[in-house]
Formats: structure tokens, C-alpha cells, sequence
């Protein structure tokens, strides 16, 4: 093998380990919390007994509280406003008054779609970004052993 192939089998091999590890990490993980967990089921409990209190009931004291009578409403009696209205002579035009109105805006309508709008890559993206980029390691592979 030559300089640059030993250096790269190494590389490979250390993240390779590295991988390897990290599963066994992960594997004694699992297996050393399902025996804790198992542990902690067998385990008997204690229930801490409290010492008994005296319970304390109350005593309601009569009060001198008038009793509320019954009031009617007062009723609201509708008054007729008469208002001064101006004699036209003929001279003079009438100019119409605007009296504001209160209108509604109009209803609001949905600006978008209802879901979410997809985003990313997705699936299909992903994987030809993979099999993009290991065309790229192999092509770069082959010129560097080219040279």
C-alpha cells in the first residue's frame, strides 16, 4: 500500500471503531436501565406514617344579618324629543347632512392553505443528495489516485 492509501485505511478504521463504540454505548445504555428499572420494581417501598392530628372542626357563629327584601326595578319610561326644524324661504338651497354609519368590514377570508406548507428536501431530495455526494467521493477517489 502506498502512503496515502495506509493513511486513509486508518482514518477508516478509527471512525469505523468509533461507530462500533458508540453502539455498545448506546447497547449498555438499554440493558443497564431495563436491570435498574427491574431493580427499582423489586425494591420494596416504605410509607412514612405521619403521627395523627387533631382535627379541628369549625363552629359557625350566628350573625345579625338583615334579611335583603325584594325592590323592584325602577322602569324606564321612553321620552319624545321634538326638534326645531327651519322653514325653507326658497332662497336658500338644503344641503344634505351625512350622518356617519357604522358599517362591517368585510368578512376575512383565509390568506393561505390550510396545512402547512411543505418545506425541506423531503425524502426523494435526500437521497439523491446522498447518491450525489458519493458520486463526488468516488470521482475525487479516482483523480487522486490518477495523480
Amino acid at each position: 500500500m502506498t502512503g496515502n492509501n495506509r493513511l486513509f485505511v486508518l482514518i477508516a478504521i478509527f471512525l469505523v471503531g468509533l461507530l462500533v463504540l458508540g453502539l455498545l454505548a448506546i447497547g449498555g445504555v438499554v440493558i443497564f436501565g431495563s436491570i435498574n428499572r427491574a431493580q427499582q420494581a423489586a425494591r420494596p417501598t416504605s410509607t412514612p406514617t405521619l403521627p395523627a392530628i387533631a382535627q379541628v372542626t369549625p363552629t359557625f357563629t350566628p350573625s345579625a344579618t338583615p334579611v335583603p327584601t325584594n325592590t323592584s326595578l325602577p322602569t324606564v319610561t321612553p321620552t319624545k324629543v321634538v326638534q326645531d326644524t327651519p322653514t325653507l324661504t326658497g332662497l336658500e338651497t338644503a344641503t344634505p347632512t351625512l350622518v356617519p354609519t357604522a358599517t362591517r368590514p368585510p368578512a376575512g377570508t383565509p390568506a393561505g392553505e390550510e396545512t402547512t406548507p411543505p418545506t425541506g428536501i423531503g425524502g426523494l431530495g435526500a437521497a439523491l443528495a446522498a447518491i450525489g455526494l458519493v458520486g463526488v467521493l468516488f470521482i475525487a477517489r479516482r483523480l487522486r489516485t490518477a495523480s
